[in-house]
């Protein structure tokens, strides 16, 4: 098996793991296939591609098909109505293809992981959908008052301080430099850690996430969520019990069981990915095996919530 492939199965992890294997590749070789682009992907056994003829041949190795008709350089508008413009681009790998939006002269990036079989102009619709819900979000507060606020982050001429719930990136340089990336921004940590002095004496909570995970939209908040398996099969038969009379479920509640279910299987989301994956696996059979077992008077109940349960343990096998 070669080096990419190996790095490139399992989780989210991998694929960070294969990004840096692409920046030390980037010294000036020629790709092997169309003699003409850098390789950019080094492979000691397949050879050195660049990233479409990369594509092309795990296309090829996959089985799949793509296409190249979608708007590489697209522009969206922030919640302050500045436009920010994206370059996107596609990396297919075993088991997982990658999308990105990095932001052109700026530091917002996004990133989804889908199955290389997913449709391309879906992929493209939920990038985007994502880049505007990124954009619509702010951490920082702009402060309109000109005179200097001492505890304020500084930024081209700007003073920000920070909101009480917020959201960055984790950003590394050549330099050796840590610092966090706000709002399409560049925070250092010693500014940072000044602006959290207008918070002293409360506490802090923080949870690490991957770029592919959901973003923070406007109004959102975080909250407290147990991933215990135990509370979440017990908060599934709560909701469940609001729909079911007698273990029957009647095609006039259908509808409104599913969508109050979708939050359970949410929680599901988080045990796989922050929880134990044997855990999550055993509280997916038993959802399964619940719903199989009411009866109901529907066509199709509960195939759609049995599919979202199985998508959501395959998604983070990734």
């Amino acid at each position: 098996m070669n080096k990419v492939t190996e790095r490139a199965t399992g989780s989210a992890d991998s694929e960070r793991r294969v990004d840096k294997i692409i920046k030390r590749g980037s010294i000036m070789k020629k790709c092997q296939k169309c003699k003409t682009n850098e390789a950019t992907i080094l492979n000691a056994d397949i050879g050195d591609f660049c990233l479409d003829c990369h594509n092309e041949y795990m296309a090829e190795l996959l089985g799949v098909s793509i296409t190249d008709d979608f708007s590489k350089i697209v522009s969206f508008y922030d919640a302050e109505g500045i436009m920010h413009q994206f370059e996107i681009s596609n990396m297919i790998m075993p088991g997982f293809s990658v999308w990105k939006a990095e932001e052109i002269d700026g530091g917002y990036h996004f990133k989804i992981l889908l199955k290389p079989e997913e449709n391309r102009a879906w992929a493209i619709e939920q990038l985007h959908h994502k880049i505007l819900t990124g954009l619509g979000y702010q951490t920082l507060l702009r402060w309109l008052d000109r005179n200097f606020i001492d505890n304020a982050i500084h930024l081209n001429n700007e003073q920000y301080s920070l909101k009480s719930v917020g959201t960055c990136r984790i950003q590394y340089s050549e330099k050796e430099n840590i610092s966090l990336v706000m709002d399409g921004k560049e925070v250092s940590l010693e500014d940072f850690g000044r602006a959290l002095t207008a918070f002293e004496g409360f506490n802090l909570d923080f949870q690490i996430r991957d770029l592919s995970d959901e973003v923070l939209g406007k109004d959102a908040v975080l909250h407290r969520v147990s991933i215990n398996p135990n509370v979440i099969i017990e908060r599934f038969e709560r909701t469940l019990g609001w729909f079911l009379e007698h273990n029957f479920l009647s095609y006039k509640y259908k509808s409104a069981c599913e969508e109050a279910l979708f939050e359970r299987i949410d929680e599901l989301e988080l045990l796989c990915k922050y929880g134990s994956r044997d855990n999550a696996e055993e509280v997916g059979r038993k959802m399964k095996r619940r719903l199989a077992a009411i009866d109901n008077d529907t066509d199709d109940f509960p195939d759609y919530l049995l599919e979202m349960i199985d998508q959501t343990i395959r998604k983070n096998k990734l």
